[in-house]
C-alpha cells in the first residue's frame, strides 16, 4: 500500500487548491492508496514560525516525510508560493524527501504566474531531495466552470498526473 500526502499551504479552508487536492486524492486507487491531508492553516503558527516542537506539527512533519507521493498545493501569492508553505518544508531537514515523488499543485489569477511552480516550488522540494512530476498543475479561474465544478483542462491535467503517478508508483 503507498502512501499520499497532501499539505494544503492556503491560509484559508475550502481554497481552490484544495479542491484540486481532493479532486487528485479521489482519482487514486483505494486498494493500493492511503492518503492524508495536512492543513497547514490548523497547525499553530507558533509551532510554524518559532520552531516550537508540537503535537499537529510534528504528525504533518512525519505524514510528509514518510509519504511515497507529496502534494504540495498553494495559491499563488506575490508570484510565488505561500509563506506558510515555505516555513513548513523551512522545518524539514536536508534530503528529508529522499525518494519521495512530489506533484506540485498551484493555483493563481491568471496564467502571468504559471512559471512561479517551475521557479519557486520545484527547486525548494528538489533542495529536500523530492522527485518532482512532469506533469505539475498550474490552474487559474478560466479552468473552473461557473458551478465552481473542475473544468475539462484542469481534469485534464489531473488525469495527466495521475496517470503519471500510476507509471511511477506501481
Amino acid at each position: 500500500m503507498r502512501s499520499a500526502t497532501a499539505i494544503l499551504g492556503s491560509p484559508f479552508s475550502g481554497s481552490s487548491s484544495e479542491k484540486i487536492v481532493s479532486l487528485i486524492l479521489d482519482r487514486l486507487s483505494p486498494d493500493h492508496w492511503t492518503s492524508t491531508v495536512v492543513d497547514l492553516s490548523e497547525v499553530p503558527a507558533d509551532n510554524l514560525l518559532l520552531r516550537s516542537e508540537g503535537p499537529a506539527l510534528r504528525q504533518a512533519l512525519d505524514k510528509t516525510t514518510e509519504a511515497d507521493l507529496i502534494i504540495p498545493a498553494s495559491p499563488t501569492y506575490r508570484a510565488t508560493y505561500t509563506g506558510l508553505l515555505k516555513v513548513f518544508f523551512d522545518l524539514m531537514p536536508p534530503e528529508s524527501l529522499l525518494g519521495s515523488y512530489v506533484l506540485p499543485v498551484q493555483t493563481g489569477g491568471s496564467p502571468h504566474h504559471s512559471l512561479s511552480i517551475e521557479y519557486g516550488m520545484v527547486p525548494m522540494v528538489r533542495s529536500l531531495g523530492g522527485l518532482v512530476l512532469a506533469n505539475s498543475i498550474y490552474t487559474w479561474s478560466d479552468h473552473w466552470n461557473e458551478d465552481g465544478s473542475a473544468g475539462e483542462d484542469l481534469v485534464s491535467m489531473i488525469e495527466s498526473s495521475v496517470s503519471e503517478i500510476s507509471l511511477l508508483l506501481k
